[in-house]
């Protein structure tokens, strides 16, 4: 085997060394002094990473018998290529994220607890020690280019910098400013730094810094947030302030190549815009008379964010679907300024408003170039859900008149108001049909496929026309509904026959409308849910709509057999047990995705009717709902090799049944129950970790999740006692032993529990301070992060220089 690490030859150009030579006597190279023996260190490390190498591959060797030879060899699955183990370069970057958490916290808890103890001088001293060593490490491990480490530390500094403000503040430093004045001085202050800091990193070897981005976005935030206190104009003029601070943070970003910040900086203009646009529509609130809207200049928010983001669309330099965006939104604002004024007419005007705004920027688009028509699309669309809520409330009155002996229909017609012309009523219903054909029209016109959908618009308002105007003028119940199921199975006939899914969805629009009007009586109910579960199992049959079909079946035929148990007067706690046992059955019978999907859907809501139908809640038969599940999902994964998965979710839903169970007993203590299957499972996924090559995660996630999760669930609203200190000595373990082995779920569960454990300590500071211990193993953290990242920058250069070796 070749040896790296020979003192006999030189490591730079291998050429032979005579014993205690100072220097290489071909390529000159220095052969003493502490940088030659911790590359001689560095290669001997190399070389025993390589014997293990090969002893691995000669225990492979021995472990593998021979296979013998036979007449007929059957064909092997390939073996699945070894996961990938958890890179080490993402080892520092966890520890040192915890580990800047710990310290931050640290400081917030030290300062909250004994920031009342000290006086002047101890105060100043305590801040400036913690700037300072921040800093100085930041500025030490950022010449190193310990990218981790820096981005940790930096975080760790301005954060504490932040406090600093705070706490200076809060003792009257400076001067008697109030809390919002003080968050927009405090943000803009923490912002500078922030900007400032990673300008400087660009200068050093780690090149940038992303967390000093970040942080001064949130000091960007923190600046907008106090605006409204400090600024006494309104709040449609303090959300003008906020995004004027973003739009400076954004351009300082973009001219000094921070583009993080200028990401989030956009990203607050973004949301300031938007409360801009929401105050303007608040400010809406009232009587809309044009007096009110123009002459005391209600709608000005509206006008000038529509003229804010119109500013957008003019440069050329920007991407054409980007000015397009800013175009359709300044066009909708405006349109709705312009239409506020009607809203207080009634229904049949809005209405008629809403088709002449649909009928107008349809006649505009077919005049406008590639992609700007689609600036018609927004006010068109917005239009056209106004016209929806029309029709849709037609409809409703329509299904009310046929049962007007039912109680709810009564109901529904006082919440309705009538419109100021009778013979209206009837007219609109084509009227917004007609508007919605043209909207899908002018949607299909930008797109540029209107030939091959052309079919849509026309088919909608003829059977919308011919199945559901007659419902308005006193048809039968029987024979409304009726019509609307005949015409919902025509068209999924001739969908089905052309092969054209616009006809299949417009199909099951009729369908949802039709048990829609059904629902005034529970015969007619239980009739439609039958005729179309029956359909859903045909189409099945087919073969051409099986997916469709095995989906829609087990839903509808759910909502058919509980109503048939109401209809037979089964009481609400027992409807859900035939539910679950059909669809049981069906799972068993033919497995597939779209059934099991849609069988857990319709078990989840029909248990959930059962358990808390009666109005009360009935833990026993959501235990027994819990167990029946189980089973079900066992059972599919013994009978069929293919659904083995299906096991995990029955024992999770045993376990579940367990739960609730032993929660109705008066059990506290929850560990004792969960603890032994968690390490049930942990030793199960350990095997099977050491003995294939899945992932930890994928082997050891259930376990972790069992053991920790009750146990946070119970921290986080108990903090207090030693319930917390053992569950974070288990994160720092599992951390430990993440790190140790190269596992990333333990590590990633130590980590994310015990960060929430932490976070949730600190709002105990003053009850149990206990922020020594949480800075100790911050700094602990810190300390093996940093360092493990310079170890890894050093085999690195080791690495590099052994493939240069010749």
């Amino acid at each position: 085997m070749f040896i790296y690490a020979d003192a006999q030859a030189c490591p730079g150009c291998r050429a032979p060394l005579a014993p205690s030579t100072p220097s290489c006597g071909v390529c000159g190279l220095a052969l003493s002094g502490p940088d030659a023996g911790r590359v001689f260190a560095l290669l001997r490390q190399v070389d025993q990473v390589v014997a293990g190498m090969y002893a691995a591959a000669d225990r492979a060797r021995v472990t593998v018998p021979p296979q013998p030879a036979a007449a007929h060899v059957p064909i092997q699955q390939p073996a699945r290529p070894p996961l990938p183990a958890m890179s080490s370069a993402t080892v520092p970057k966890i520890l040192l994220a915890l580990g800047a958490m710990c310290l931050l916290v640290a400081a917030l808890v030290f300062l909250a607890v004994a920031w009342a103890l000290l006086g002047v001088e101890g105060r100043t001293v305590v801040l400036v020690a913690f700037t300072a060593v921040a800093g100085v490490l930041t500025v030490v491990v950022s010449r190193r280019d310990l990218r981790a480490g820096a981005e940790s530390l930096a975080a760790v500094t301005l954060g504490i910098f932040a406090l600093v403000l705070n706490g200076a503040w809060r003792s009257g430093w400076l001067g008697s400013i109030g809390e919002e004045p003080f968050l927009v001085v405090a943000g803009l202050t923490v912002a500078v730094a922030a900007v400032a800091a990673a300008r400087w990193a660009a200068t050093m070897p780690v090149g940038a810094l992303v967390s000093a981005e970040v942080i001064a976005t949130l000091g960007l935030a923190a600046a907008a947030l106090g605006v409204p206190g400090t600024i006494d104009a309104g709040e449609a003029v303090a959300a003008l302030v906020a995004l004027a601070i973003f739009v400076a943070g954004a351009a300082a970003g973009h001219r000094l190549g921070l583009r993080f910040l200028t990401i989030g900086a956009l990203s607050g203009a973004g949301i300031s815009w938007l409360a801009l646009v929401l105050v303007g529509i608040l400010r809406l609130d009232g009587e809309l008379s044009i007096a009110r809207l123009w002459g005391d200049l209600a709608v000005w928010p509206l006008v000038v964010a529509a003229g804010l983001v119109a500013v957008v669309a003019v440069p050329r330099r920007l991407p054409v679907e980007a000015r397009v965006a800013a175009a359709s939104t300044a066009v909708l604002l405006g349109t709705l300024v312009l239409a506020v004024a009607v809203f207080d007419e009634s229904p049949t005007r809005i209405a008629l408003v809403e088709l002449a705004v649909v009928g107008a920027y349809a006649a505009i688009a077919t005049r406008l170039p590639g992609l700007w028509k689609w600036v018609c699309a927004a006010p068109s669309v917005i239009a056209t859900l106004g016209l929806s809520v029309s029709v849709i409330r037609l409809i409703a009155v329509g299904v009310a008149d046929l049962v007007l002996n039912e109680p709810w229909s009564r109901g529904l017609l006082d919440r309705v108001d009538a419109p100021d012309v009778p013979w209206s009523w009837p007219l609109l219903l084509p009227a917004g049909v007609i508007g919605i054909s043209v909207t899908v029209a002018t949607l299909m016109h930008c797109s540029g496929r209107l030939a091959r959908w052309a079919i849509v618009p026309g088919t909608a308002a003829t059977v919308v026309a011919l199945t559901l105007l007659p419902t308005l003028y006193g048809a039968p119940l029987a024979f409304a509904v009726g019509a609307v199921l005949a015409a919902a199975g025509a068209l999924a006939v001739a969908g089905t026959r052309l092969q054209r899914l616009d006809l299949g969805v417009a199909a099951a629009v009729m369908a949802a409308l039709s048990l829609l009007g059904g629902l005034a009586s529970d015969w007619a109910t239980a009739g439609v849910l039958a005729v179309i579960t029956a359909a859903a199992i045909a189409a099945e049959a087919r073969g051409k709509q099986a997916a469709a079909g095995a989906f829609l079946a087990p839903l509808t035929g759910a909502a058919l057999i509980w109503t048939v148990g109401h209809l037979a007067g089964l009481d609400t706690v027992w409807r859900a047990l035939p539910v679950l046992l059909v669809l049981g059955v069906a799972i068993l019978w033919r497995p597939d995705v779209e059934r099991e999907v849609a069988s857990g859907a319709a078990a989840v809501i029909a248990a959930a009717g059962s358990v808390i139908g009666t109005g009360t809640f009935e833990q026993t038969w959501l235990a027994v709902y819990l167990t029946l599940a189980g089973v079900i999902c066992t059972a599919s994964a013994l009978l069929h090799r293919d659904r083995r998965a299906l096991a995990w979710a029955g024992l999770a839903m045993l376990t579940l049944a367990q739960w609730v169970r032993l929660e109705q007993l008066g059990v506290g203590t929850v560990e004792a129950y969960t603890l032994p299957l968690a390490l049930v499972l942990l030793v199960v996924g350990t095997v099977a970790l050491l003995r294939g090559n899945d992932s930890s995660l994928s082997t050891l996630s259930p376990g972790l999740g069992l053991a920790l999760v009750p146990t946070l669930l119970l921290v986080l609203v108990d903090p207090v006692g030693l319930r917390a200190i053992l569950l974070g000595l288990a994160c720092i373990a599992l951390v430990a032993i993440g790190v140790a082995r190269g596992w990333a779920a333990p590590l990633l569960a130590g980590a994310s529990v015990g960060a929430l454990v932490v976070l949730r300590q600190a709002t105990f500071a003053q009850v149990i301070p206990q922020w020594m211990l949480i800075g100790l193993v911050g700094v602990a953290l810190t300390i093996v992060g940093v360092t493990w990242e310079q170890r890894l920058q050093e085999f690195r250069k080791v690495s590099a220089y052994v493939r240069g070796l010749r």
